[in-house]
């Protein structure tokens, strides 16, 4: 009795361990796009990586993304990008579809003052976030006034930017010129406010 429920209890935990090393040797799924691609919110496309210990990567050139996808997939002379210590022009990642962050320092405050006074009086008092991937070919923050709410954030599409742009109570400012650039205070109705 003894005997085949040390079996039973041995093939489960033999059986657990061969599919937790199945699933963690399964091959990733990252998103996939390459140049102008990467710009379209409307088309995300996945690719399953051919390699087992392969991992996801967003390739930047600046701050625009150029190429996502399986490591092994990108060309080599984007994937050199990846291949520097520290580079900020690639960022890497080694869960199923995790290539969907901006570069590491694209980072912005992201606030909005109905839940957090500091968003409209103390901005700086905010530790700057890192945004995700833009879809446009600048990685912009911005700060927008409107009635007594103010809210900051990251500024990923070219339809956020011009809407942003456009309003005299809105700033943007390039997140690569000034660390969380949009933690300044400006005075909302002034001459379409923005930071280059």
């Amino acid at each position: 009795m003894i005997t085949s429920s040390l079996k039973f209890t041995s093939t489960v935990g033999l059986l657990f361990l061969a599919v937790s090393f199945a699933s963690a040797n399964s091959p990733l799924s990252c998103i996939t796009c390459e140049g102008i691609g990467c710009l379209r919110t409307s088309l995300t496309k996945k690719e399953t990586c051919i390699d087992p210990l392969d991992i996801c990567v967003t390739v930047f050139d600046g701050f625009q993304v150029v190429r996502k996808g399986c490591s092994l997939s990108v060309p080599i002379e984007l994937r050199k990008k990846c291949n520097t210590p520290n580079g900020i022009e690639c960022h890497k990642c080694n869960q199923d579809n995790c290539n969907t962050w901006g570069r590491d320092d694209y980072r912005c405050v992201e606030c909005d003052s109905s839940r957090n006074a500091d968003c409209k009086n103390n901005p700086s008092a905010i530790a700057p976030t890192r945004c995700a991937s833009p879809t446009s070919p600048n990685s912009y923050c911005y700060a927008r006034i409107e009635s007594s709410k103010t809210t900051r954030g990251c500024s990923l599409s070219v339809k956020d930017q011009q809407e942003c742009f456009k309003s005299a109570n809105c700033m943007l400012c390039l997140a690569g010129d000034v660390k969380a650039c949009n933690a300044v205070n400006f005075t909302p109705g002034s001459a379409r406010a923005f930071l280059i």
